[in-house]
This record gives structure tokens, C-alpha cells and sequence, in this order.
């Protein structure tokens, strides 16, 4: 999430508005039950089959969609388009049929699945307490190193364990890497923040670090 996706921080979007909903229920609307049922369905389809489809894939197509579109289309819809897309690729469906609103075959299969490539990871560069700083470089795909630590310096609060790179995994590679929950003070990430003794933990993968 390296571009209106990334919110973190920025401004100029004004206070979040009051919304009253009734909490009693799931969901604001019915169609957005469906959508939400739809997704987990489909995604744990393709896990299931092993088709070469990622989480951080989907959350890369939902992020190629165009600034002005994102910020004013509903949470669930984007999720609609997510699904189509991933249906699109997979060969399942053609674009045709969802402009016509009826699919060509009754059976289903997929026309384009690859399994996903898994390497192995390597050792873990730092430990508890260390003081690392988060890079500022990143590549121009799918990543989940937010933008307002990115030249920020913190320690590393906890090991985690490896776990799959999000930047690779929306290529269809699996390289495990070590993850950390990192502490960065707040003073250090915003102005607003100085003289606070508060403290923001992230997670984050090995690559996005270098000692301090």
C-alpha cells in the first residue's frame, strides 16, 4: 500500500463523521453480507486448490484502482471488483460474461491457475532490543511498509517468526521471511507527538529494516 491506499498520517481529509448505525447487526446493508460471504468463500476455494492466488495479490489488485474511484466507492464494492478480477485471472470467467450478466459454461475449472512458488527464507538479522531504522526505499507493487515510518528509527519489541513477504506473495512468490514487532515512540514519527512517552508498535518483515 504505497499510494492513496496508504492513509496513515495523511491530511487534509477531514474529521470522521458520526455515523449511527445499529450495532446489533453485522452489516449496514444485506448486499454487503452477501459480498463478505461471497469473498471468504472464494478465497478459501482458491487456497484450497492451490491455485497460486494470494491474499496480498487481491489486496494488489484493490490498489491499482484509480484514487478519485477508491476514495469514493464503498468498502464491499471495492471487494466486488476484487473478486471479479481474481475470477477474470484465474480463468474462471471472462469480462464478457459479467457485462452480460450470465456465465458461458455451467461447469466450473479454471483456465489460468499456477501454483504459488515457495522459497525458503533466510535467518533472522536482529533481536530483541535492537535499534533498527525502517527503510525509505520500496519497490512500485504491493507492500505493507507504511509510509510514515518509512526513515524512522525504533527496537525491536518482539520476535515473531517468519512469515510470508506481502511485497512477493502479490507476485505469486512465497519467500518466508522473519517478522518483528517493531516500537517506534510517537514523538519521533509526528511533531504533534513531541514530549509524549507513548509508543507505536507494527509489525514488519526482516527486508524492511536496517540496524540503526
Amino acid at each position: 500500500m504505497d499510494t492513496v491506499h496508504d492513509l496513515g498520517g495523511t491530511q487534509g481529509f477531514g474529521p470522521l463523521p458520526n455515523v449511527s448505525e445499529d450495532d446489533a447487526a453485522l452489516f449496514a446493508e444485506e448486499w454487503k453480507a452477501r459480498v463478505w460471504a461471497l469473498a471468504m468463500m472464494s478465497m478459501d476455494k482458491l487456497s484450497e486448490d492451490q491455485t497460486g492466488w494470494t491474499l496480498d495479490w487481491y489486496r494488489h489488485v484493490l490498489e491499482r484502482l484509480p484514487p478519485d474511484l477508491y476514495l469514493r466507492m464503498d468498502y464491499f464494492e471495492k471487494w466486488i471488483l476484487g473478486m471479479m478480477t481474481t475470477a477474470v485471472d484465474e480463468g474462471i470467467a471472462e469480462v464478457s460474461e459479467f457485462t452480460a450478466g450470465r456465465a458461458d459454461a455451467r461447469d466450473f475449472s479454471y483456465g489460468n491457475a499456477a501454483p504459488v512458488e515457495t522459497v525458503a527464507g533466510e535467518e533472522p538479522r536482529f533481536g530483541l532490543g535492537d535499534a533498527v531504522v525502517c527503510r525509505r526505499d520500496v519497490g512500485s507493487m504491493h507492500t505493507r511498509m507504511v509510509g510514515y515510518v518509512r526513515g524512522r528509527a525504533g527496537v525491536i519489541d518482539s520476535v515473531i517468526g517468519a512469515q510470508a513477504l506481502p511485497d512477493e506473495a502479490a507476485k505469486g512468490l512465497v519467500r518466508k521471511e522473519q517478522t518483528y514487532v517493531v516500537r517506534f515512540p510517537m514523538a519521533g514519527l509526528w511533531p504533534e507527538a513531541a514530549g509524549s512517552e507513548d509508543s507505536l508498535l507494527i509489525d514488519m518483515w526482516d527486508s524492511y529494516l536496517e540496524p540503526a
